[in-house]
């Protein structure tokens, strides 16, 4: 099959949603979906914010899909109002990505029903817009002074930061007439008419589309917290003209065209970054481990439910299939194409030991490196049966190991990847963290993988999207550095997305840890036609 005619990137809006709560508004997310290749299931492609209060929500996250003119690619939107952990289904809607693309405006609207159902609970707006890649970042820190909205009868003035951007094939028409996509919003700052919203650093593909002439709204709108945000003022710009002035002001104007107040940028810059394959070309190579839970909260290999379970028609498992689906897609960019292999959280029988080892190598030899990801499975399944499963799941060993490997190497133009497949909470939480922080001083990303069903709210945790980790004396992670993944969410569809998922942040988070040490690509010399005629 040939490549993808486009890459295209999905802003999603709901109106009018049915309120499921009682005494406020539903609190909407949306799930977003790609039925696979072979037509078998939805996979999630990943979810929205939720947005408290809201029915007629505007989401800041969006979605890049590849676009394949000649595939019939169907998506599937499903609305929930999450109330603390659980979801209270809205409805669902479906389309293709071709009738996305051919919609006025490029914009599909759809109603959302309950399966099976038809009354309408409410609609879903899906604005398509082409993407233009980047790696570039635009640094800014912003602030504000605004007429106040406060009031014994008002409420209190909670400004918020709000920044949207104009839609690519729209510029040409007029300021009225454009449909601006949400790319950002800001926390509230409570009971301020003189807002720090402080230094942000985001995409410029996220913020402009990679055009620097393509016009971006800013509003400061007030945060009310029974879902209306009146608006205090907003300004048009382009990067072109932000980027030229290093420190700027710019009139808020409300929609009635009045002053209502000032927003100040400082330090306005563009950050050219280089990309993740300039380091690779630069002589950069990865080495990567693979750690296995080996725990009895697996299920020992009889139980017909056990996550471990080796099936006599040679169907994998699940640990199998993330292997197989990750593994794949890692190989050709490990060293010489080889993992350190370990297990934790079991009794590695296999290789003489009788007691719980929260780190051992599955190659049962001292060094713990094994050559291809066949290689790496095929000793899993050997391993599996000759460990006896037990517990508890401690992470902490695994990331020690890898951690004193760094620092023992870290002279070498070496990034780390370090996989843990695992199948529920952890119990040395403390300890993790603690090394997680450290970590994220070194060359190193750590991917989790969720096996199971099990209560992953700690992994949630250190992935760190929401909170930002900190170790045990509260100080914080220098970057990001973990991404969670939950194998059930891809399991009924196209293993590839799970892959995707994956391994999405690993590009940014090795360019990250490179620009905060300073470190930038070497040109390499090109080969010569002597040295290219021996390898023909």
């Amino acid at each position: 099959m040939g490549g993808p005619s486009n890459k295209i990137q999905l802003s999603i809006s709901c109106r009018n949603l049915v309120d499921l709560d009682t005494f406020s508004k539903s609190d909407p997310e949306v799930h977003v979906y790609m039925r696979d290749a072979k037509g078998k299931g939805y996979t999630l492609v990943g979810k929205t914010e939720m947005i408290l209060n809201n029915l007629n929500p505007d989401f800041t996250k969006t979605f890049t899909l590849d676009y394949y003119f000649e595939k019939e690619q169907w998506i599937k939107f499903e609305v929930y109002d999450v109330d603390n952990t659980s979801l209270e289904h809205i409805g669902n809607s479906e389309t293709t990505i071709a009738k996305l693309m051919t919609a006025n405006k490029q914009t599909f609207i759809g109603d959302l029903t309950l399966p099976g159902g038809t009354a309408s609970r409410g609609k879903i707006v899906v604005r398509a817009d082409s993407v233009a890649m980047s790696n570039d970042e635009v640094s800014f820190t912003v602030r504000a002074e605004i007429q106040g909205q406060g009031g014994w009868c008002c409420g209190m003035d909670n400004p918020y930061l709000l920044i949207s951007r104009a839609r690519s094939g729209e510029i040409d028409s007029g300021i009225q007439q454009r449909d601006f996509m949400r790319v950002f919003q800001s926390p509230n700052v409570p009971a301020s008419i003189r807002p720090v919203f402080g230094a942000h650093k985001m995409k410029m593909q996220q913020l402009c589309n990679s055009d620097m002439n393509l016009p971006v709204k800013f509003q400061v709108c007030n945060y009310r917290q029974a879902g209306n945000h009146p608006l205090y003022g907003e300004f048009v710009s382009t990067l072109s003209e932000l980027s030229s002035h290093a420190n700027s002001q710019f009139p808020l104007k409300n929609a009635q065209g009045q002053a209502t107040g000032t927003i100040y940028f400082n330090n306005f810059t563009i950050i050219h970054r280089p990309s993740f394959v300039e380091y690779l070309r630069s002589g950069w190579f990865i080495n990567m481990s693979v750690a296995i839970d080996f725990t009895a909260s697996n299920g020992e290999l009889f139980e017909p439910t056990s996550l471990h379970r080796q099936y006599p028609d040679g169907r994998r498992n699940d640990y199998e299939e993330a292997i197989f689906s990750v593994g794949s897609i890692l190989e050709p960019y490990a060293f010489d194409r080889k993992f350190a292999l370990f297990g934790f959280g079991g009794i590695p029988r296999f290789a003489g030991s009788s007691a719980v080892s929260h780190c051992f190598n599955l190659s049962g030899q001292p060094d713990p490196v094994v050559q291809g990801f066949a290689t790496m499975f095929e000793l899993y399944k050997k391993a599996v049966v000759g460990t006896g499963l037990s517990g508890p799941t401690y992470f902490a060993k695994v990331l020690q190991i890898v951690l004193d490997y760094m620092k023992a190497n870290i002279q070498q133009q070496m990034y780390h990847i370090l996989l843990i497949l695992t199948d529920g909470a952890i119990h040395d939480m403390r300890e993790t963290k603690d090394l997680i922080v450290e970590c994220s001083k070194y060359p190193l990303s750590v991917i989790i993988v969720g096996i199971g069903n099990a209560d992953f709210s700690n992994m949630i945790a250190l992935d760190g999207d929401d909170v930002v980790l900190r170790n045990s004396r509260g100080e914080p992670t220098q970057r990001d550095i973990v991404q969670f993944v939950q194998f059930n969410d891809y399991k009924n569809g196209d293993f590839g997305l799970l892959a995707e998922e994956v391994l999405k942040e690993v590009p940014d988070q090795m360019v990250g840890y490179m620009l905060s040490k300073g470190i930038m690509p070497q040109q390499q010399p090109l080969m010569s036609q002597n040295t290219l005629q021996r390898f023909l």
